[in-house]
């Protein structure tokens, strides 16, 4: 109920901006518009989240991670067996993505990260190495990995703005 709510918020909000004739306020009121639509007819877009209001953790064995996350978080851990890469994108959201027990037959792996006004947590294997190439804008990556002598190195690419990463292990 409470997501037909706020859906039903933000599409008034958008109507509402289109009264005005600028250029700004009429792609305005169509993101917003989007996002409400979204958001009610989006699949399981809040019904994963629990009393605590934070979502439950979903597993995954797929070599590659595609995430997309605006207005909401994601809790994902990987189990792949062989584990090559992927991108995340984080607008206004935030979440924990757990690749520890993800194995992989690849020597070089890239992933790219997207965190604009969110951000999150990666967590990766012990051993792996970070080669970070990703751009700051008044964000950042924070890595934190110990122990980094093994031989597969994460390539880590994308941009943070207004918001960031931590990397452990």
């Amino acid at each position: 109920m409470g997501t037909i709510i706020f859906g039903t918020i933000l599409i008034v909000l958008g109507l509402s901006a289109l009264l005005g004739v600028s250029l700004f306020k009429f792609v305005f009121a169509l993101i917003l518009i989007a996002i409400g639509i979204r958001i009610i007819i989006g699949k399981d877009y809040y019904h994963q989240w629990n009393w605590d209001f934070k979502p439950a953790q979903s597993t995954t064995n797929d070599n590659f991670i595609n995430e997309v996350n605006i207005f909401s978080r994601a809790d994902k851990a990987v189990k792949s067996e062989d584990f090559k890469g992927g991108k995340i994108v984080m607008i206004f959201s935030g979440g924990k993505i757990d690749l520890s027990q993800a194995k992989t037959s690849e020597k070089n792996i890239e992933l790219e990260i997207v965190a604009i006004f969110g951000g999150g947590e990666l967590i990766i294997p012990k051993g792996w190495k970070v080669n970070s190439q990703a751009t700051s804008i008044l964000g950042g990556y924070d890595v934190k990995v110990e122990g980094d002598n093994g031989e597969v190195i994460l390539n880590l690419k994308g941009a943070a703005i207004f918001g960031g990463m931590r990397i452990t292990n």
